[in-house]
């Protein structure tokens, strides 16, 4: 899904939505650390492999969290898809075009990052 078309849809749901409804946080939070854990993963990769800053990235996207720019943090993982031309799940664009799921998604979202960026150890092969 192409960043103009994740616009749309999230747009298009928050005009049909019309309460923001009460969720269990520790099913959102189950559910959020699987759709994250699938494709996390292989976003860093790809960025990685695309010659970006990780650290930079890191930083940032810890800056969006810690002042709970949840819905910053979102977009900022969609912009970083589409800089790689990474696929993000559908499952990721529903939850997060929900107010009451950006929260807990971000909070999967980073913990799957952090985790995976302190474990990281690039390879490099000689030519």
């Amino acid at each position: 899904m192409i960043t103009n078309e994740y616009t749309e849809y999230v747009l298009k749901v928050k005009e049909n939505q019309t309460i923001t409804r009460q969720i269990d946080e520790t099913a959102a939070f189950e559910a959020a650390q699987l759709i994250c854990g699938s494709f996390i993963y292989s976003l860093y990769g790809s960025l990685w492999s695309n010659f970006l800053e990780m650290k930079t990235i890191t930083d940032h996207l810890e800056s969006l969290y810690d002042s709970e720019n949840h819905f910053g943090l979102i977009y900022f993982i969609v912009i970083l898809a589409s800089a790689v031309d990474y696929p993000l799940p559908d499952l990721f664009t529903e939850m997060s075009a929900q107010d009451s799921f950006v929260p807990v998604l971000s909070a999967a979202i980073i913990e799957d990052w952090l985790d995976f960026d302190a474990a990281f150890e690039p390879v490099e092969y000689e030519g």
